[in-house]
Formats: structure tokens, C-alpha cells, sequence
């Protein structure tokens, strides 16, 4: 039981991982409606815990958030519950967890807020199509339109995306300072 390492969290930190976990379901109705995966705020937010929050409380923002729209809550872009584990874009907000917690690691380790968003962006669009490969090949039985998806999933998105990562840099850079010497 040497060097173990455990994670604790003080009432500070639970507020601020409370009150991301609620932006970003706030950020899911902050959308522009769009087929098969809506355009929302939710990335913005997920970036910004990633960047304000250590990795930890950043990765737990997102998963508290999906497990209690998961309990049937309606939080989602499109409602709650557990059947939401088998929509097709569901990767996406299992991305949530690991891209909040990377952006969280770049930043401590001194990656510039901007580099670290557009990487962990990418590492969404992966986790999020492949997800949405695996749910239409195993459980939904059904082709994929290749040309369609790559555009929908992985084109279209990009000119909002790198908005969302630049002004979520831009954003957190300023809230991490007033976070970081206790004024927030």
C-alpha cells in the first residue's frame, strides 16, 4: 500500500465540478438542431472544466452529468435514460470523460489552452464516430453510409468546433486564473 494515491476533493472543488456538471447540460440545450448529432454547448463546456478543473474533477463534471441523464433525468439533447447507452452518438459523451481529463493534464503540463482543445477535439470525433460505427454495425444492424457520416460526423462540424475550442481557450484562460488564486 505504498505510494498509493487517492483521490479526495474538498467542498471547493465538488462546487466547481457541480457547477460544470450543470453547464454542461445546459450546454446540451444550447443547440443548433442538426442531424444525426445536434450542434450544442456542451464541448464548450467539457473544454473549459477540462482547462479550469484539475483532470480529475474535470473527467468527474462529465461523468456525473451522464450518469444522472442516464438515471432518466432528461439532461440530454434529446432526454434521459438508460437507453440513451445505445444511440449512436452516445461515444460522444463518453468522449466527455477522457478529453476533459486529457485537456486537464495538457494544461498542467504547460500545453497552450488552444493546442490542448483542438487535440482533445480530435480525440472526441474519434471516441464519437467510432461509437456511432459500433452501434450501427453490432446493435442497430444497419449499413453505413460512409460518404454521409464522414461528412455529418467529422466535416461539418469543424468550423464550429474550432470556434468552440478557440473562444473555450480564450475563456478558460481567464476563469482558471480567478479559480487558481481562490476568487472564484
Amino acid at each position: 500500500m505504498k505510494n498509493e494515491k487517492r483521490f479526495t476533493i474538498n467542498t471547493r472543488q465538488l462546487v466547481l465540478c457541480s457547477l460544470f456538471a450543470a453547464l454542461i447540460a445546459v450546454g446540451a440545450f444550447i443547440q443548433i438542431p442538426f442531424k444525426p448529432v445536434p450542434i450544442t454547448l456542451q464541448w464548450f463546456f467539457v473544454m473549459v472544466s477540462g482547462a479550469v478543473l484539475s483532470p480529475s474533477c474535470a473527467a468527474l463534471a462529465s461523468a456525473v452529468y451522464i450518469l444522472i441523464g442516464l438515471t432518466g433525468i432528461p439532461i440530454f439533447t434529446a432526454g434521459g435514460g438508460i437507453h440513451y447507452v445505445l444511440m449512436p452518438t452516445f461515444g460522444y459523451m463518453l468522449g466527455f470523460i477522457l478529453c476533459a481529463y486529457l485537456i486537464g493534464k495538457m494544461a498542467e503540463g504547460g500545453v497552450p489552452l488552444i493546442a490542448a482543445n483542438i487535440i482533445a477535439t480530435v480525440i472526441l470525433y474519434i471516441t464519437g464516430f467510432s461509437y456511432y460505427i459500433a452501434v450501427n454495425y453490432l446493435y442497430l444492424g444497419t449499413a453505413i453510409d460512409w460518404k454521409a457520416s464522414l461528412l455529418a460526423f467529422l466535416v461539418l462540424p469543424i468550423p464550429g468546433d474550432i470556434v468552440k475550442s478557440v473562444f473555450a481557450a480564450i475563456v478558460s484562460g481567464r476563469i482558471r486564473k480567478a479559480v487558481r488564486q481562490g476568487n472564484a
